[in-house]
């Protein structure tokens, strides 16, 4: 595999699970930390897929307190996920974390590096894939470190850096002085084990202490994870604030339009917390959200204002769980390119029942041939709104919402069924649907006429 311009046959990641964690187990009826859920998935689990999602291949996972349930739940994530978990069993687990590390190292001999972090901590899979670009070009090991200081939520327990540029100076929760915070996030290399073995023989047995022991000869270097996100999970108050942090990155600020930041997200991040607790994957939510678009469908096809009503707050709440299921694929590592390519074309499918069902009840009720070439402008504006914007971003490799002019109209999927919405509770669905429609087609058409203006303004400067 490659990750970050350099090839590895496999790249290992050890994973610390051998603490006794009693500031959050005493919550939790006596549940081992590592087995401690948060939004549908333990801490050990989330972990070890965000370690995945960075690129790791293979687990070492070291147990000691309660090794036995630890060990079987990590067995138990091996089988889910298909992925080689191998146990590592620390007895002297009580002489701290860097002791920890240091029973990894008879089983990754031949492996010139390795990621390293502790069950309880949560991060953006962008951290360990950031050591492993600068890893590439480095043979030391390295910390991911915050400067964020100030974002840290419990600060008097974190671990304190003192940084200079990318050299490391001081390590401790007890610095006087310091300028970044230890994420807990490592790419290390064999000489991490070094550096654990003499702090343990000098009675320190953290993995602080091995760190400050490769201070001392230049083995370790900082690098800055600038607005990734990271946080230590301790106590109750800390994975209840790690719950919100989750849910509020579930946001996509450039791929949601006005609708969906205002209206659609704040609703679907809570259904999407209750969603996490089931067994429901993401396809499955696109499924549940496309059959709501039926059911509205039918009911608007009956032309009756009292199911035209009901129709709009089905189809509403389609939109809301039509991002109910991009979320679950987030919170829970099951984003893949077939489900996003499978929700598109549900989408497209419900947005032509939807259409035909309007334009149906409307003619019903006003028998005029004209309403089925202003149903199929509709639709060929929903259609075409989509396709112009991903033709586009295969085409010239950015988004068409760069454009200002485009950016004008606001068109969206959410924005429409958000109209059809509203124009269903006063019993003007067709209304709202034809006006959808037209807006589709002057967004892709401003769209098109500002690209090809910049086109030839382009074209204009090169030298001929």
């Amino acid at each position: 595999m490659r990750k970050g311009g350099a090839e590895h046959n496999s790249l290992p990641a050890v994973i610390l699970a051998a603490g006794q964690g009693s500031r959050l187990r005493k919550n939790h009826r006596g549940v081992p930390k590592p087995l401690i859920k948060i939004l549908g998935l333990s801490l050990l689990e989330r972990t070890i897929l965000a370690c995945r999602a960075a690129g790791a291949t293979e687990f070492y996972v070291v147990v000691g307190y309660e090794k036995e349930k630890v060990a079987a739940h990590a067995k138990t994530i091996g089988r889910r996920y298909r992925i080689p978990i191998h146990i590592v069993e620390n007895p002297d687990w009580e002489e701290g974390n860097g002791v920890s590390a240091l029973a990894a190292a008879a089983h990754l001999n031949g492996h010139e590096v390795f990621l390293l972090t502790m069950c309880d901590h949560l991060f953006d899979p962008d951290i360990p894939e950031l050591l492993l670009h600068a890893g590439a070009h480095t043979d030391t090991c390295l910390l991911a470190v915050d400067r964020r200081i100030d974002r840290v939520f419990d600060l008097d327990d974190a671990t304190k850096v003192q940084i200079d540029g990318r050299e490391i100076t001081a390590i401790g929760k007890d610095l006087p002085s310091y300028n970044g915070i230890d994420t807990g996030i490592f790419l290390c290399r064999p000489s991490i084990f070094d550096a654990l073995s003499r702090a343990r023989e000098h009675g320190d047995g953290s993995l602080s202490d091995g760190v400050r022991e490769l201070i001392s000869r230049g083995g370790i270097q900082a690098i800055e994870i600038g607005e990734r996100f990271w946080i230590d999970v301790d106590t109750p108050e800390s994975l209840a604030y790690a719950r919100r942090l989750l849910l509020a990155r579930l946001a996509k600020p450039r791929g949601d339009g006005i609708i969906s930041r205002r209206i659609n997200r704040p609703i679907s991040r809570r259904i999407s917390s209750l969603l996490a607790l089931t067994p429901l994957t993401p396809n499955a939510i696109s499924v549940l959200s496309f059959l709501l678009c039926l059911l509205g469908a039918w009911l608007f096809a009956s032309g009756d204002y009292l199911r035209t009503g009901a129709a709009g707050l089905l189809v509403q709440l389609a939109s809301i769980v039509d991002g109910c299921d991009g979320e679950i694929a987030r919170l829970k590592f099951q984003a893949t390119r077939f489900g996003a390519w499978f929700d598109t074309i549900l989408d497209r499918y419900a947005d032509a029942v939807i259409v035909g069902g309007i334009t149906y009840g409307y003619w019903r009720t006003h028998p005029d041939v004209l309403a089925w070439p202003a149903g199929l402008l509709a639709i060929v504006g929903f259609i075409l709104y989509s396709y112009t914007k991903k033709e586009f971003q295969v085409r010239y490799g950015h988004e068409l919402n760069e454009y200002r002019l485009y950016q004008r109209i606001p068109a969206s999927r959410d924005v429409r069924l958000f109209l059809i919405f509203l124009g269903a509770l006063v019993g003007q669905p067709f209304a709202a649907m034809v006006l959808a429609g037209l807006l589709a087609h002057a967004a892709v058409w401003l769209g098109f006429a500002d690209v090809y203006r910049r086109t030839r303004e382009t074209a204009a400067g090169s030298p001929r």
